[in-house]
């Protein structure tokens, strides 16, 4: 009996010990969401500590590691997690798009569809893991309000005479057998 009890008694101390564990990483995490700055991200950082960093670092202008931090949830294997990502570099993607687009306009065409289409991107993953996800819906639709004008060629001051199109041609049929 005396065995029993010792026995119920650490395995109670035991499960104690855990939930004080438990509630302790749980406060401390709290504690880093709070200041995101704080936060130092490695190997073992929780994902949902990366994403508050990431979101941190975007809202105070370093948009380039925000998308490094979002970049490395994106082969999580939890696939909410992985549509939030998806949607905050999407979004990301396309503040930068619509920022350059307004201030530049078609000067910047170039930097301005590559923004655009990783937005779109990222977008459409982030609805096919989440169809529900009317925030994506949203940015999507006005990614494709937003995507520039396809640019026009310079025609082309090509003047054919009558001789030069032959010489155009590859290969002229050689007739019958």
């Amino acid at each position: 009996m005396a065995r029993l009890l010792a026995l119920a008694l650490t395995l109670l101390l035991t499960g104690a010990a855990y939930e004080g564990h438990a509630l302790y990483r749980s406060t401390a995490h709290q504690a880093l969401l709070a200041d995101p700055a704080q936060i130092e991200v490695n190997d073992q950082t929780a994902p949902a500590l990366v994403v508050a960093k990431a979101y941190d670092l975007a809202q105070h202008g370093d948009k380039q590691e925000a998308a490094r931090l979002y970049g490395t949830l994106l082969y999580q294997d939890d696939a909410q997690l992985r549509a939030k990502a998806r949607y905050n570099l999407g979004t990301l993607y396309l503040g930068e798009a619509a920022k350059l687009w307004n201030a530049k306009g078609v000067l910047e065409y170039a930097r301005v569809a590559t923004w655009v289409g990783a937005a779109k991107e990222n977008l459409r993953e982030a609805l096919r893991l989440n169809p529900e996800d009317w925030n994506a819906r949203y940015n999507l639709e006005y990614a494709h309000r937003i995507t520039p004008p396809p640019k026009e060629l310079d025609k082309s001051d090509f003047k054919a005479s009558k001789g030069s199109v032959y010489a155009t041609i590859p290969c002229l049929p050689g007739g019958g057998p």
